[in-house]
Formats: structure tokens, C-alpha cells, sequence
């Protein structure tokens, strides 16, 4: 049903390190980095969930003075990194990683895959400096393409049985009221979302029109719409 999306935005690497997400979330985030942080010279960055490491070593070759540590609980990293950590996210893997306080920690697309959100916001706000920026991602089941699947297959975009096999195991939907109300009670007071990924222009013809018919149908009826497949936040 969406061979097209995947095909353009999936499958993607950096210098031969693949990318194991949409590539406009890595794009996005770097972005989002090179704009807020990128002046400053000599900070600490953990990547909570490095995969093969293709955005540390994007960070690393951006920001060389930067002391970059992984997270690399699957053992899939081939970068260099400071310090590599093989922590399981869903205990209290803070208490694992003593003496280092980070400027910036990233968490790409990895919310979904925990049992526990509320745990692992905890666990990284006790990682953060005081003033530190936690840059997170997770799919938006609450985009006008996710009722649409909720209609028609039962699940939103990225979760459901095809999710879980398909991703490595989507089980932990997140949609955005719900994010905020996690972040808030983990101690995070600025929470920022960017709007910007949008994952229908690029399905296939029969969704689209599936989409294009329900949006007739019960598009008037439907509260805060919005076309995010991803949300991408900026917490402090």
C-alpha cells in the first residue's frame, strides 16, 4: 500500500551507514541541531539509539569537537564514537552511565519501540545539563493519513501488525497530547514540535484516493488536522 513512500524515503544511507528511518527525520533533526547548537564548539552528545550510527558520524564529521557518545544496545554501530553503551532503554539505564552530564542527547524513532515512554523520558532528563536539549522522534498517529488507515485497515500508518514486523517491532503508540503530558511529568518545561514531514504526497494512487474520499466524507468532523507522519521535538 505504500511501496512508493517507501521506496523514496526509505532505504537510504550515510557513507554506507544505513539509515533505519525516513531520511527527512534525520535531515530535520541535523537541521535542527546545526541551527540551536551548532555555534557552540566543545559540547557532550549521547545518541540514545545509534543503529548503525549514521547520525552520530553525520554530527561527527559536522561538529568535530564535539565529544559524541552511542547508545548501541543491538551492537549495529560502525562508528567511532567516545564511549559506546549497551543499555537496555526500558530499565534505569541512567544509573549505568555515571560521571557524564550531556549538552544535547538524540532519540530518533525509538519511543515506539520502548514499553515504557514515561521510564525512558525520566531516564533522560536525569542524563541532561540543566540547560541540555533532547531532540526526539516518533510517528504521529494522529495525522489526517493515520484516521484514514484507522478507517480503512484498523491501526494508524506505522503501527498494527504490519508495523511491528515491518519496523522491528512498533508497540508503543505516542500521539502528541500524550507526549506532552509524558515530557512534562519527566521534568521537560519547553516542549517545541515541527510540522514539516508529511508522508502523503507520496503514497499510491489507490490511498490517495481512499484518503481523498474520506477527507469529503468526515474531513469537516475531524478535530486538529494535520498532516504530520512524524513528530520531531525540541524539549528542554
Amino acid at each position: 500500500m505504500f511501496r512508493k513512500e517507501k521506496k523514496m524515503v526509505w532505504g537510504r544511507d550515510y557513507k554506507g551507514l544505513p539509515i533505519r528511518a525516513d531520511y527527512r527525520v534525520h535531515d530535520l533533526g541535523f537541521d535542527l541541531i546545526r541551527e540551536q547548537l551548532g555555534s557552540l564548539k566543545k559540547i557532550n552528545v549521547l545518541d540514545i539509539a545509534t543503529g548503525s550510527g549514521a547520525f552520530a558520524q553525520r554530527l561527527a564529521d559536522s561538529f568535530p569537537l564535539w565529544s559524541i557518545d552511542v547508545n548501541d544496545f543491538e551492537k549495529q554501530a560502525l562508528i567511532k564514537a567516545k564511549k559506546k553503551f549497551s543499555l537496555d532503554l526500558n530499565e534505569e539505564f541512567s544509573k549505568k552511565i555515571s560521571g557524564t552530564k550531556y549538552d544535547l542527547i538524540v532519540a530518533i524513532e525509538i519511543l515506539e519501540h520502548l514499553e515504557n515512554p514515561w521510564n525512558f523520558l525520566r531516564n533522560l532528563r536525569k542524563l541532561l545539563k540543566p540547560n541540555g536539549v533532547l531532540i526526539i522522534t516518533t510517528p504521529n498517529g494522529d495525522s489526517f493519513l493515520d484516521r484514514v488507515f484507522y478507517i480503512t485497515e484498523g491501526h494508524s500508518l506505522y503501527f498494527g501488525e504490519s508495523g511491528y514486523e515491518n519496523s522491528v517491532g512498533h508497540i508503543t503508540e505516542v500521539p502528541d497530547w500524550l507526549f506532552r503530558k509524558v515530557a512534562n511529568s519527566a521534568g521537560f518545561q519547553q516542549i517545541q514540535l515541527f510540522d514539516s514531514i508529511d508522508s502523503e504526497p507520496l503514497l499510491g494512487i489507490r490511498t490517495r484516493l481512499k484518503i481523498w474520499f474520506i477527507r469529503i466524507v468526515f474531513g469537516w468532523s475531524m478535530k486538529n488536522k494535520n498532516s504530520r507522519s512524524i513528530n520531531v521535538y525540541r524539549c528542554s
